[in-house]
């Protein structure tokens, strides 16, 4: 067997990731930055709690 069909199956196990982008405001210079991570399924909504 080659070894693509090894590394496809390695591919499928993976979880799944989302970008989530929010947009923060800095409390020093009053400016809007965009904060961005890969997080998984589960943490989606800690991520978009306010603070």
């Amino acid at each position: 067997m080659s070894k693509k069909g090894k590394d496809n199956k390695k591919k499928n196990i993976s979880k799944k990731m989302t970008l989530a982008i929010r947009i923060v405001k800095s409390k020093k210079s009053g400016c809007y930055t965009f904060d961005n991570k890969m997080i998984s399924d589960e943490k989606i909504k800690i991520f978009f709690r306010k603070k």
